[in-house]
């Protein structure tokens, strides 16, 4: 019971690091600023789910971050799953958490 609380704790703790970091914009310095080098937005997304099973819960958790980078207006292609994990929660009933990055 106690594993499960601190495994909990660490989660959230990482799910409030990724959901805190802020937009990135890059931009090119001198010359290189006006032939043609674009601005990069970057952003992170997280997503949480419970689930029957760990394998549903990941996918679940990463589906909900791509539906909030797609209402952010990124598409699938500029995304990058920085993680997706699974925690059992009771038998028969597990926790589900990932984050991706999306660049535009």
């Amino acid at each position: 019971m106690t594993s499960t609380l601190i495994r909990g704790g660490v989660t959230l703790a990482l799910a409030g690091l990724a959901a805190f970091m802020p937009s990135v914009a890059h931009a090119g310095s001198g010359a290189s600023a006006g032939a043609g080098v674009g601005v990069q937005e970057t952003q992170t997304f997280t997503g949480f789910a419970y689930e029957n099973s760990p394998k549903e819960a990941k996918r679940e958790a990463e589906n909900m971050a791509r539906r909030s980078a797609l209402i952010s207006g990124y598409l699938h292609e500029q995304c990058v799953l920085l993680y997706a994990e699974s925690y059992r929660l009771a038998p028969g009933y597990y926790g589900g958490n990932a984050a991706i990055r999306c660049t535009r």
